[in-house]
């Protein structure tokens, strides 16, 4: 099997940085929870962050859901809580949860305050303290070349480990993000830059980015060189799939360039974003000729058929209890060429 243009692409999710040093969410809910224990600064959470994480767990126990509380959890439900008056469920809070009443005691910024302090702390989770670390990121350069067209790389992570591809002037090597010569977001650049022009990896960041910034009075988002002071981030796509770009314009393409593809390799990743599980699940189901090739430590291919609701499971192929690092330093067009024709009996474990 032979690859074209756009018949392969690849999603990784938080599981492809850890090797790098980046905390993936459970081990940022870990840290957190020591801060709340343990620092005196953070002390004041303590209440709300228990309450937010028991209501959660509750919550997934009465519909029987089983996905645990997580960093991107708690970011969405405090995104909810700081609404305050604005959220049309405001009225009824109090009566719904008595604790939730004896903690806020209409206390809102110690919503906002808690937001706002995680953030400062995610930027330290998810920042490249030591560059070396994700090294392995640089096998996506001799992988492309392999194709010799340019890669449709989606990513769910706000980490910079794809970006520094870009930075080893030693030999070129060119990402496009979206953005123009003055640094600010243009959608057409993902689809009009003329044939000379072509990156080597088309990189679109679903949740966002580090060196993000919006200014919220023209709307506009554009890229530092630097960490942003505030990252223009978003929470699990399924609460917010706004109508402003870039996100709602990135998500789009993730479900256009799914229907097109071949193959998608998904490297990393959890299979805990509802829209975007959705998205996979419908191009697995629209063409039995799609296959998803999941690499993880610990979801094997039922799992996954599971979670997608995918009928056809010769459709889904894993390598679980690998490494990404490895996976990427033993990455190439063959490999992934011969995966494509697996059959059910042939799945690596």
């Amino acid at each position: 099997m032979k690859f074209s243009r756009d018949d392969l692409i690849i999603l990784i999710g938080a599981g492809a940085s850890k090797d790098a040093g980046i905390l993936i969410s459970s081990d940022m809910e870990r840290e957190l929870e020591k801060l709340v224990n343990e620092n005196i600064d953070w002390k004041k959470y303590n209440d709300l962050f228990y309450l937010i994480k028991s209501g959660t767990i509750y919550s997934n126990s009465l519909i029987h859901k089983e996905i645990s509380f997580n960093i991107e959890t708690l970011l969405i439900v405090l995104e909810e809580m700081e609404k305050k008056v604005q959220h049309p469920l405001y009225p009824f809070i109090g009566s719904w949860n008595i604790r939730f009443s004896e903690v806020i005691r209409d206390n809102f910024e110690l919503i906002k305050n808690f937001k706002k302090d995680i953030i400062k702390e995610l930027k330290k989770w998810v920042n490249m303290k030591d560059k070396s670390k994700a090294r392995y990121y640089q096998n996506l350069k001799r992988f492309q070349q392999e194709t010799s067209y340019p890669l449709r790389l989606f990513s769910l992570n706000y980490d910079l480990c794809v970006e520094s591809l870009s930075k080893d002037s030693s030999e070129p090597f060119l990402i496009e993000r979206g953005f123009d010569d003055k640094k600010e977001w243009d959608y057409k650049r993902f689809s009009e830059l003329p044939a000379e022009a072509q990156p080597n990896i088309y990189l679109y960041k679903i949740h966002g980015s580090l060196d993000w910034e919006r200014d919220y009075n023209t709307g506009i988002v554009s890229y530092i060189d630097t960490i942003a002071e505030i990252p223009d981030l978003i929470f699990g796509t399924q609460y917010k799939l706004q109508y402003v770009d870039p996100y709602l314009f990135l998500f789009s393409e993730l479900r256009h360039y799914v229907f097109k593809a071949k193959i998608i390799i998904c490297i990393g990743y959890s299979f805990s974003d509802e829209h975007v599980n959705a998205i996979l699940s419908q191009a697995l189901k629209y063409s039995r000729k799609v296959k998803l090739f999941s690499v993880s430590l610990n979801i094997n291919k039922k799992n996954i058929a599971g979670i997608l609701q995918v009928p056809d499971e010769d459709q889904i192929i894993t390598e679980h209890n690998v490494y990404a690092k490895d996976f990427f330093e033993n990455l190439s067009l063959k490999k992934i060429e011969n995966m494509y024709k697996m059959d059910k009996n042939d799945d690596v474990v």
